[in-house]
C-alpha cells in the first residue's frame, strides 16, 4: 500500500494544477507560455522525494496533462511545430534523471546507514569488554597488593623485573611469581630451536625429587602450555575432560603451567610452571592472578630482548645506560643535515667532569678507587638523561675533550641553555662525596654549540661545542 502513495500523490498534486488552471487563468490552457513551466514544480517535488519511479511518472504525467488541455483547449497549429513537443519531452527526461540521481544517492544513503548500524552494534560490544576489563584490571591489581606482605616487597618484586640481563631476568620473574601466588616450588622451561621445552631454572625442588629436565614439544602441561599459548592445569583434565578422552602424556609435571611471551601478544618463549603450591591457593581467582603476572613478566622479557638487540647493534653503552658514541655521531648527522634542509633549531653539548685526573692518578698508586670512579661517571650519566627531554640524546663521548655528548633536537639556543642550566642546578644538588686525602671537588663542564645557517658541517659543530668545554 505505502509503494502506491507517491503516485497518488502525483495524480492529485496535478488534479489540483489543473483545477486551479480552470479556475484562475482559463485563458492559458495548461499554462503553455508561461516560463517557467509550473508543471516543473510536481517533477522536482516528486523526483527529489521518492526517485527514479516518481520522477518518471510525474514527468509522464506532465507531459500527457500538457499534450491533452492543450489539444482541447488550444488551436491545432502548434502541434505542427516540433519545437512544442520539445518541452513534454523535457518533462519526461528531466523527471528521469532527477529521479536517478536521487535513487543512487538514496542508496548511498542506505548503504551508510547500514555500515553505521554494523558499526554501533561492532563498538556496543566492544566498549563492554574494555569496561569489563578495566574492572578485571582493577580487581586484580587490588588482588596483587593485597597478596604481597607489604608495598615494598611488591616495588622490590618490579624492580627486579626491570632487569635488562635474561639470565638475571629469569630468577627474578621465577622468584616474584613464586612469591605472589605463594607458590612452594616452580620452575621455567625455556623453548629450543627444536620445538621442545629444556629447564631453564627452578625454585623449591629437592634434590631427590626427578622432574623432567627436557619435555618434548606437546609433552605434558608444561608443552601444552607453551603449543596452545594458554594457561593450562590439571583442573582442565579434572572438571571439564570426559572420560573418553585421552589424558595427555606425563600429566603430572605440574599442576599449572603458563606461557612466557616476548611481549603481550608475542610469541611464546617459555613456560612458567608450578609443581607445588598450598591446596586452598589453587583455584580460580589465584590462576587469574597467575595470568596477570604472566603478562607482566613477558612485558619484560620482550624489554630484556630489545635492549639485546640494539646492544648487539651497538647503539647502547651498558656501562652507563646510555646511547653509544657510535650512535650519537650517526644521529647527529641526521639531525644536521634536517637541520640545514628545513633550518630547524639543533644544539650539540659536551659534558666534561673535572676533578676525575687527580682521582685517577690515585688510583693507579693505590690511594683511589676505578670504581667509584665509574660509579661518578655512571651518577652523572643518569642525571644527564633525568634532566634532558625524552627527544634528546644522550651519549658518551670518545674524543679528548668530554666524558658525555648530548644532542639537543629541535631546541633552540634558548632552550639548550635553559637544559644546561638546569644540569648544572641538579648536579650542585648531587653534593658528590670527596673523600680524603683527596681535596679536589668535583665538577662539571658543558659546552654547548647551536647550529646557525652558517655551520659547516657536524665536525665544526662538536669542535665549538669542545672548544667551550675548557
Amino acid at each position: 500500500m505505502k509503494k502506491l502513495v507517491p503516485f497518488v500523490e502525483i495524480l492529485v498534486f496535478y488534479a489540483c494544477f489543473a483545477l486551479l488552471n480552470w479556475k484562475f487563468a482559463p485563458q492559458v490552457p495548461a499554462f503553455v507560455d508561461i516560463e517557467p513551466h509550473p508543471y516543473w514544480l510536481g517533477i522536482l517535488l516528486f523526483g527529489f522525494r521518492y526517485g527514479i519511479l516518481a520522477g518518471l511518472t510525474a514527468g509522464l504525467v506532465s507531459a500527457a496533462l500538457y499534450f491533452g488541455i492543450a489539444w482541447f483547449f488550444i488551436e491545432k497549429y502548434p502541434f505542427y511545430d516540433l519545437t512544442f513537443y520539445a518541452l513534454p519531452s523535457w518533462f519526461i527526461i528531466g523527471g528521469t534523471l532527477i529521479g536517478t540521481g536521487v535513487h543512487r544517492y538514496q542508496q548511498r544513503i542506505a548503504r551508510l546507514v547500514s555500515d553505521k548500524e554494523v558499526l554501533v552494534g561492532n563498538e556496543r560490544p566492544l566498549r563492554e569488554e574494555i569496561k569489563t576489563l578495566q574492572e578485571i584490571n582493577v580487581g586484580l591489581e587490588k588482588k596483587i597488593v593485597s597478596q604481597m606482605s607489604s608495598v615494598m616487597t611488591l616495588y622490590e618484586g618490579a624492580r627486579h623485573l626491570e632487569s635488562v640481563n635474561l639470565e638475571e631476568l629469569y630468577v627474578s620473574i621465577l622468584n616474584f611469581v613464586a612469591k605472589t601466588i605463594e607458590a612452594e616450588e616452580a620452575s621455567i622451561y625455556l623453548k629450543e630451536n627444536t620445538g621442545g621445552w629444556v629447564l631453564k631454572t627452578s625454585l623449591g625442588w629437592k634434590d631427590h625429587e626427578k622432574w623432567p629436565r627436557r619435555l618434548q614439544p606437546t609433552e605434558g602441561l608444561i608443552g601444552l602450555a607453551g603449543t596452545q599459548n594458554k594457561i593450562v592445569s590439571v583442573r582442565d583434565f579434572v572438571q571439564n575432560k570426559s572420560p573418553h578422552d585421552p589424558l595427555p602424556k606425563l600429566v603430572g609435571d605440574c599442576l599449572v603451567a603458563g606461557p612466557l611471551r616476548l611481549g603481550d601478544q608475542g610469541e611464546v618463549v617459555g613456560v612458567f610452571a608450578v609443581q607445588k603450591m598450598p591446596f586452598l591457593r589453587f583455584n580460580s581467582s589465584n590462576i587469574t592472578l597467575f595470568s596477570f603476572l604472566l603478562q607482566w613478566a613477558s612485558r619484560s622479557i620482550a624489554h630484556a630482548h630489545y635492549i639485546k638487540d640494539l646492544k648487539a647493534k651497538d647503539i647502547l653503552d651498558a656501562r652507563y645506560d646510555t646511547y653509544s658514541d657510535r650512535y650519537f655521531l650517526a644521529r647527529a648527522a641526521q639531525e644536521f643535515s634536517r637541520s640545514r634542509l628545513y633550518y630547524l633549531p639543533l644544539a650539540v653539548g659536551l659534558v666534561d667532569i673535572t676533578g676525575m685526573e687527580t682521582r685517577a692518578g690515585q688510583a693507579r698508586s693505590g690511594q683511589g678507587s676505578e670504581k667509584f670512579q665509574e660509579q661518578i661517571y655512571f651518577t652523572v650519566a643518569q642525571l644527564l638523561k633525568q634532566c634532558c627531554r625524552e627527544i634528546d640524546v644522550v651519549a658518551t663521548h670518545e674524543g679528548d675533550h668530554a666524558k658525555f655528548a648530548i644532542l639537543f633536537i629541535t631546541a633552540s639556543a634558548a632552550q639548550a641553555q635553559e637544559m644546561v642550566a638546569k644540569i648544572h642546578a641538579a648536579f650542585e644538588n648531587l653534593q658528590l662525596p670527596a673523600p680524603a686525602p683527596v681535596a679536589t671537588k668535583i665538577g662539571l663542564k658543558i659546552g654547548l654549540a647551536n647550529f646557525s645557517p652558517q655551520s659547516q658541517s657536524l665536525e665544526n659543530l662538536i669542535q665549538e661545542a669542545a672548544s667551550h668545554v675548557h
